[in-house]
């Protein structure tokens, strides 16, 4: 029985040190993960200060490891993985400062350290500091905590995988650690962010060093979500599959894209700002995915609206195309630049008050449009009963057409409006080249790219301005719906350029600012929408082929919610086309805006709280981070 004893025991120990749970005794799990240095086999720990200290030849004082730590204080992994450097190790330096380095003493790579956080990019030890990246690559990654991982500690009562099959292994004998860890799979080994995916496969992800489980689909890869595997029994990343996880949640989701899709046809904005939120909430999908998915169903919307205003005329003045082509050359450069440069402070801000920005812009956009559309709709009314007084009654009301692109037409405002599609087209190509050469961030060409690109957009709206004087020169002031003047040519392109700037940092797109803005600035509710449906056309249809390309796009959810946005949007334009026909209520128009605005300030305020809240509860940092710009 002795002999037994010993076996079983001996056994046990096996299981445990390979990431096997046993149950002791009191009930409490036990759990012991791989190594944290891949290249270590040892079953039992190793003494972590001699090790690091025969590596680095030099001695290391690592009392800290030993004795009472800052409330701050974390592991640390020296992760030689990105940077591929041939010297062994990362050295410390006597202060944050990356020449001060302190000769002959580092940290080997693939060793853990402990260290508190400087808050600057460095990391403090006993030793000295550390810098988290070098080159713009990362050198020092953080341990999470094994509760922060989701791995079970003998505090924690959560169920893990797996079990101690003894008899099996005393009817086959021992097995190797080879052959353990192949029995094991992905799941357990050591990891690193940088080399996850060859460690844990797309099935696991890494948390704390090591394989796990994934708890929400947005711990997984791109266009996977988190769902239970019966067969291998725990929850594994498995690709996205809209037939095969189709729930509530897909069918709700579905319906409040085609009212969306409906409000922002007859709007001419994109709807960008609620279809992310929906995506997110919903279907529970990452950012990542939520954005290349949403411009996919932006630019169906946007095609349709495109082909059916492209050869309309202004209602009011026949001799202008519905869409106004001179607003758009004038102002979409600027647009064009605020954007990128929203985009990239975007990165460096804290969600909190990009929160903060986000409520003052909807709000103040919402309050415009929706008084607007109230003293419109009230204007209307009266025009109305005045009529009805006078004997006159509305509009017969016939039956409702369908519009289809008026090819001819359209040819025909091309011929007249040559000039300003030629620069739009020019601006739109130039945008689309620089998305496909991107050089590297931070780097000199990266910031020569972004001046260029401002340079770029000077240039186009200057040759817009010549176009313009041209026009009033010849023609008059009335040409122009707006009514450009030499201080309207400069006014009118900057404020689009602090549109696209909130558009971009804010993460809504240009759309739904420059709709109000351009009923702030005097267009009426028909060219408004048309004009901003060229605006979104020009801008989602840039996104949405650079991720194509990138193959970022999920094609089978693509496919789908698309096709409701294009036949929703059809519908959407056929049905305001008939009010207006019927009723003359073009007010409608701006009250959808509103609606969208509404709708986009309630969703991505309750997305941006939840993540706000999230960082608080982990402890995040809340200020500003500079670093971020460059990819650290």
């Amino acid at each position: 029985s002795a002999t037994v004893l010993t076996c079983i025991l001996l056994l046990g120990g096996l299981g445990i040190a390979n990431g096997v749970v046993a149950k002791s005794d009191h009930g409490h799990e036990l759990d012991q993960g791989h190594h944290q240095q891949s290249y270590h086999r040892s079953p039992g720990w190793f003494n972590e200060d001699e090790e690091i200290a025969e590596l680095a030849g030099t001695p290391s004082n690592h009392e800290s490891l030993r004795g009472s730590r800052p409330v701050r204080e974390g592991a640390y992994f020296v992760d030689n993985e990105e940077l591929d450097a041939k010297s062994p190790g990362l050295g410390y330096r006597a202060s944050p400062v990356v020449k001060d380095k302190i000769g002959g003493v580092y940290a080997a790579w693939g060793s853990k350290v402990m260290g508190v956080d400087n808050g600057d990019g460095w990391l403090k030890t006993s030793n000295g500091y550390l810098p988290y990246y070098v080159h713009g690559k990362a050198v020092v990654v953080k341990f999470a905590t094994p509760e922060e991982a989701g791995i079970v500690t003998h505090q924690s009562g959560r169920e893990w995988w797996g079990h101690v099959n003894y008899n099996e292994a005393a009817e086959n004998g021992m097995r190797s650690w080879e052959e353990l860890e192949r029995q094991q799979g992905h799941l357990g080994r050591w990891c690193t962010a940088h080399n996850h995916l060859k460690q844990c496969s797309v099935a696991f992800v890494c948390k704390a060093g090591f394989c796990s489980e994934c708890t929400i689909s947005r711990d997984c890869n791109e266009k996977h979500a988190c769902e239970w595997d019966a067969s291998a029994g725990h929850r594994i990343c498995i690709p996205r599959s809209l037939t095969r996880s189709w729930t509530w949640r897909e069918t709700v989701c579905t319906e409040l894209i085609v009212v969306t899709a409906l409000l922002s046809a007859a709007a001419g904005m994109g709807g960008g700002g609620v279809y992310v939120p929906l995506l997110l909430l919903l279907l529970g999908f990452s950012t990542k995915e939520a954005i290349p998915l949403s411009q996919a169903m932006i630019v169906g919307g946007a095609v349709v609206n495109f082909i059916m205003f492209c050869g309309e005329r202004h209602p009011e003045h026949k001799h202008r195309p519905r869409i106004d082509y001179d607003v758009v050359m004038m102002l979409n450069p600027g647009l064009a630049a605020g954007v990128t440069l929203g985009v990239m402070c975007n990165l460096v801000t804290p969600q909190w008050f990009i929160v903060v920005i986000l409520i003052f812009t909807l709000v103040l956009a919402l309050q415009k449009s929706l008084g607007k559309g109230i003293q419109q709709f009230k204007k209307e009314s009266q025009q109305l009963a005045e009529k009805a007084a006078k004997g006159q009654s509305a509009a017969p009301a016939g039956s409702v057409k369908i519009r289809f692109a008026d090819i001819p037409s359209f040819f025909v405002l091309a011929q007249e409006n040559s000039r300003p599609l030629s620069l739009i087209g020019g601006c739109w190509l130039v945008f689309l080249a620089c998305n496909f050469i991107r050089a590297p961030s931070c780097t000199t060409a990266y910031w020569f790219q972004r001046l260029s690109l401002v340079g770029i957009c000077l240039f186009f709206t200057i040759s817009g301005q010549t176009t313009i004087r041209s026009r009033l020169s010849s023609k008059g002031t009335s040409e122009g719906m707006m009514g450009w003047t030499e201080s309207t040519l400069w006014l009118y392109p900057l404020m689009a350029t602090v549109a696209g700037f909130l558009g971009g940092f804010l993460g809504i797109g240009g759309g739904i600012i420059m709709g109000p803005l351009l009923l702030e600035l005097g267009m009426d509710a028909p060219a408004s929408q048309a004009t901003t449906a060229m605006f979104v056309f020009l801008s989602s249809s840039l996104a949405a082929i650079q991720f194509m390309v990138l193959g970022k796009s999920m094609p089978e959810f693509a496919l789908w919610f698309t096709a409701w946005v294009v036949v929703s949007t059809f519908a959407g334009q056929t049905v305001i086309d008939y009010i207006l026909q019927r009723w003359q209520r073009s007010s409608l128009i701006v009250l959808s805006i509103a609606a969208i605005i509404a709708g986009s300030l309630c969703m991505m305020t309750a997305i941006g709280a939840k993540d706000i809240y999230v960082d608080i509860a982990r402890g995040a940092d809340m200020g500003f981070k500079p670093m971020n710009l460059c990819g650290h």
